[in-house]
Parts: C-alpha cells; structure tokens; sequence
C-alpha cells in the first residue's frame, strides 16, 4: 500500500460562481500548529469543496481568509475530533437535555466532559416504537456529537476573523452514506481512513498499513461486503481502491480464519450530499450562529425557532403604534402652539404698527423700531456713530498705525488693516475676547478684515 501516494493536489481551484454550499474541512486538531495552544487563523490553509445548484463541484485549497463566496458555509470537524454515538435518553426539554448529556456520556467517552461541548438531534431512521421498554419508559433515541470546546471555539473565532459565519458544523462522519444491505462507506484523505459502521459509529484505519489490520477486523466484524470509498477529487482514490483490495486478500490469505470477499470500489464523487442531512449540527446551545451581533443575534436566532417570535413581533407593534401616535399628538401640541405665537405677533405688531402691511412682520418691526428710535433721538445698535465709538474702544489696547480704512455699509462697520497689521492670532484672540464686555461681536473674515456687528443681530 505504500507504492500509492499518499499526498493529494494542492492546487487551488478557482471557484467561477457564488457556490451554494461550501464544505470546509478543518484540519485535524494534532496538526494544527502551536502545540499545546495549538490555534487557526485567518492564514491557515484548508481543504474546501463548493458545491454548485446544478449538482457539480469544485475542490481546492486555500486560506480561510481567501475561501471562495457561498450562500452558505459548513465546516466539516475531522472525525477523530468529534465523538458521535446513538443514544437512548429520557424525554427532557432542549435545556434540561443539555445539561444531562455531560452525564449520559461521561462513562463512554475517554475526554473529560467538562471540557467538551455536547449537540443532539433525533436519530434519524429509528422509532422509538421498536423498543417497547424504552416506549414506555417515554424516553427518546438521539444522535449526539461532542467535541472539545476549545477546538470548536479557536475555529469558530478563525472564520470570524475572516468575516466568515459558518450555518452548520458536523464531523467528517456524514460526508459518507450509513451502512445499507452489506454495503459500507469510508472517506479517505491525508493517510487515514474513516469507515462509517452505523448511523452514528465509525472506525478509522491507517491507509500505510500494509496489512489493513484495522480494516480487515472491521469486514470481520460487520461482514461488509462491498467497500466504496470517497476522496477530495485530488484524492487517488481509485488506486487506493485497489491497493486495499490487495491488502485484504493477502490478510486473508495469511489470517487463521478467512475474510468474506469484499469488493473494493471507488466513488464517483467527493462525498454524498443526502446523507449531511442527517448530520448533527455542533452548532448548538451558546455555538448558534448570531450573524455577528452577539447576545442580539443569538436572542434573535432563538425567537425565529419554532414560531417563538410571534408573540414578541405582537409586543414590538403595538410599542410601535403607541410611538407613532404619541409623535404625531406632540406634533399637533407643537403645532397649534406655533400658531398661538404667530397670531400673537401679529396683534403685537398691528396694534404697534397699524398702517403696515401684514409682510415680513419682523424685518418691518426692525426698521419700524429703528424710525422710531431715530425720531427720538436714540441711535441704534447698528449705527455708524454707536459702532464707531464702540470700535475705538475695542481697538484702544491694539497697536497704533495697524488700521487702514474703515467702511460702513447696511448697518455692518467693517474695518481694513494695513497688510500684516491684524495676523497676528494673539491680537484676533485678544479683540474677541474684549468684544463682548462692548456689545459687539467681532469677526474676521477671509480678506483679513474684521467685521463688527452688535449683539444679537
């Protein structure tokens, strides 16, 4: 079995098209790298499969951060990496099932439990009607998959990083068909082999091993009559096909006791699409996918199942129409209190100014004012001789011979400077600031005059 290369193509396949699924396969948890903190990154190279609408694939290899776009993402756990069995539990609500499971499994499993993060589904192709016993002690038969929190979390936290969020994730186990009518299933890749022995069991076997000790122990036990294998499409699967033939009739030739002739065939495809199916989704408990918004999108996830967001989605309505109909009675409120202050200028002005016309009520009352003021002697704000006298008094403290001109136009006094006479930030700051003990507030503009104006024009 040596003489079969063991290593698969490399190459990246260009993916043409968003696929309709992409199967990424994570490597084994033993070679990732960093020892005992071993991690993945964004950097790290995985083996991905995109399947198309029309049923064809495309294989390749590429960073995480470099996969090809998909409607959706599946990551596939090495089998050795996911512990999966079938299981006859009591019947017990989502909550109370998950907290039973570290117990259910603690005897069977060899990692601690604590460590471990548990997902279940029904078993698929089982009733529970079959097993009066179990029937009347009202418990159910599930499929149930752990894997190490740890391993499951640097992966998810990897893909994250690149802005990936997986829809499912399930060990490598479900690629293949379950066993049906002597016919057994195995997928092969990077040396190894997993054989699917039931709907949730499997075995792995060492392709180096020229004797195919573990695997002819495995026709043995289950009498498998025919073998067909899947590959990555850079796989050599048809010559592994035939080098594991070889090896089996040679252990069997050479065992105390024969093999059952097993027929040793190669699959057309990488994998078989039905039976993910059946898979036991990991995602589950504090691992369901939230789209990226935390404990919103999770909470979010949870009230879409089975109908839970209707009584929320009622709640969100009716705090909505109570919203808008209290906006819309303060607008009304704000309303006719505008128009309260609008009819009362007008009554204002009218009885102050009855010859005026209705127009530009507050630019006539300016003007009205100002003629009145005028009238009586009383200068305005915005007069040439206020603001004059009021500019001799801000500019007293300035530097003598910096001023140029001064202008006066509309009620706006602007005054000139000599060049580099007022760029100095210092003596802009100063003049501000003395602006207001005056009335006046002074502003500088792009020409590098400075216009004067009173308070509050």
């Amino acid at each position: 079995m040596k003489s079969v290369a063991s290593t698969r193509a490399s190459a990246q396949a260009g993916v043409r098209t968003t696929a309709q699924q992409l199967l990424v396969f994570v490597p084994a948890r033993r070679s990732w790298p960093g020892g005992a903190r071993a991690t993945l990154g964004p950097a790290s190279v995985v083996d991905f499969l995109a399947l198309q609408a029309d049923g064809s694939a495309e294989a390749g290899q590429a960073a995480i951060a470099a996969l090809p776009r998909a409607r959706a993402t599946d990551l596939v756990f090495d089998g050795l990496d996911v512990y999966t069995t079938t299981l006859e539990a009591p019947s017990l609500n989502e909550a109370r099932l998950r907290q039973a499971l570290p117990n259910l499994l603690e005897e069977r499993m060899l990692a601690d439990p604590a460590d471990c993060h548990f997902a279940a589904a029904p078993a698929p192709g089982r009733s529970v009607a079959a097993d009066p016993a179990l029937a009347a002690a009202g418990g159910t038969l599930l499929s149930v998959a752990a894997i190490d929190r740890a391993t499951l979390s640097r992966a998810l936290e990897a893909f994250g990083q690149a802005q990936i969020t997986p829809r499912a994730a399930y060990s490598e186990l479900y690629t293949v068909p379950a066993p049906q009518d002597g016919c057994f299933c195995a997928r092969i890749g990077h040396g190894k082999g997993l054989l699917r022995t039931g709907q949730d069991q499997s075995c792995v076997f060492d392709l180096e091993d020229a004797t195919a000790a573990a695997l002819a122990l495995a026709v043995r036990q289950f009498a498998i009559g025919r073998l067909r294998l899947y590959g990555q499409p850079g796989e050599p699967t048809a010559e592994w096909a035939s080098a594991l033939s070889a090896a089996l009739q040679s252990s069997s030739a050479a065992g105390p006791a024969a093999l059952p002739r097993v027929v040793v065939e190669a699959a057309a495809a990488a994998l078989h699409p039905p039976s993910l199916g059946g898979a036991v989704n990991l995602l589950q408990g504090s691992f369901v996918p939230s789209g990226g918004f935390g404990f919103s999108g999770r909470l979010l996830a949870r009230l879409t199942r089975d109908g839970a967001w209707k009584a929320p989605a009622a709640w969100i309505a009716v705090c909505a129409a109570i919203a808008i109909g209290g906006l819309n009675a303060y607008w009304m409120q704000l309303e006719a209190r505008f128009q309260d202050q609008r009819a009362s200028m007008h009554r204002v002005f009218r009885d102050g100014f009855p010859n005026e016309s209705d127009a530009y009520l507050l630019e006539q009352a300016r003007r009205s004012v100002a003629l009145l003021r005028a009238r009586a002697g009383r200068p305005s704000a915005d007069d040439f001789s206020v603001l004059n006298a009021q500019a001799l008094q801000l500019f007293a403290s300035a530097p003598v011979g910096i001023v140029a001109g001064v202008e006066y136009a509309d009620g706006v006094y602007r005054i000139r400077f000599k060049p580099g006479g007022a760029d100095d930030p210092a003596l802009r700051n100063a003049l501000q600031a003395r602006a207001p003990g005056l009335g006046l507030v002074v502003h500088f503009d792009a020409d590098g005059s400075a216009r004067l104006t009173p308070q509050g024009s």
